[in-house]
Parts: structure tokens; sequence; C-alpha cells
């Protein structure tokens, strides 16, 4: 991570402590492969003599660390999904997973409104409507596709943080 070109920082949870961690050193698919470690999916990734998680579980959106490190445009692209359920999920993963959702985006909504004055933030909003679970795999290619193409047309034309504040909140089509 120090030999990158651009300074780069991984945010991911020590599960030992609960502490967020950002991660500055060491291999880069380390620390990616720790920040992308949700609990109860994939396993912990271990770094410093540390498990790690998902950085999500304290910070899915870490624009203070950004702004701390000296950044004066941050780019933020939503990983939860802002459309309500179509059923309410069963699960106890589909619960816990859709749970955990409704608190990022909650975590997000919040950090927009406090840094919004401090920097210039542009937040895609996510992909809407979304009929598909995110636990549902079958679809990844064709979400991806929908997001390549959305991310496109919206950074040719950038919303406002209004928009995308209002798309960020639990909502129906």
């Amino acid at each position: 991570m120090e030999e990158s070109a651009i300074s780069l920082a991984v945010v991911a949870v020590a599960l030992d402590s609960g502490d967020e961690t950002l991660i500055t050193r060491g291999p880069v698919v380390d620390a990616v492969m720790a920040s992308a470690a949700l609990p109860g999916i994939f396993p912990p990734v271990w770094i410093g003599g540390h498990p790690h998680v998902d950085g999500g579980v304290a910070n899915n959106a870490p624009v203070s660390h950004a702004l701390e490190r000296g950044a004066t445009t941050v780019y933020v692209l939503p990983t939860g999904f802002a459309c309500a359920a179509g059923a309410t999920p069963r699960s106890a993963l589909g619960v816990a997973f859709h749970s955990l959702t409704l608190l990022i985006q909650r975590r997000l909504r919040e950090d927009i409104e406090r840094h919004a004055g401090t920097l210039d933030l542009r937040v895609m909003p996510p992909l809407c409507p979304l009929a598909v679970s995110p636990l549902d795999f079958a679809h990844t290619s064709e979400l991806i596709g929908r997001a390549k193409e959305q991310t496109a047309a919206w950074l040719d034309r950038p919303g406002t943080l209004t928009d995308a504040t209002a798309r960020l909140a639990p909502h129906r089509h």
C-alpha cells in the first residue's frame, strides 16, 4: 500500500476489540479482503495479529478519514440498497443483512449532512429500483452492468447532494 501512486487507506474493524482500523501499510490484497469480510459470510482476515472484518461494521463510507487525510473531493459509491424490500426478509441471515444495510444507509446520510459543507462530497445514487436481494448472487452480472451504466451517466452529469441523500432513504416504487 505504501507504494501506491496516491495515498491509499482502507477501513476494517478489529473483531477482537471492535475498533475501526485505518490500514495504510502492507499488502493491498490483505487490506481489501479484510475490508470486504462480511461477518457471517466471509472469514476475518488477520492483520497485525488481529482478526479484521468489513469496515462497514463501523464506518461504511469513511468520509471523515478522507477529510483527515487532506482530501478536498470525495466520491462515495454506496454499497447498500435503498429500495424497500418487496417482502420482509424472513431468514435469520436475510434479517441480519437487511438490518445492517439500514444502519449503513442511515450512517451515510448522517455523514453526508455532517461533511457536506467541508469538502466537495459526491455521492453516487445507489441502483434503483432494485428488486433483487443483495444476498442473491445469481444476478451479479446484471447488477454490475446496471451499475456501470448508471455510474457512467452520473459521472457525465452528477446530481446534487440533496438528490443523492433522498435516494439513500428507504423508499418504495
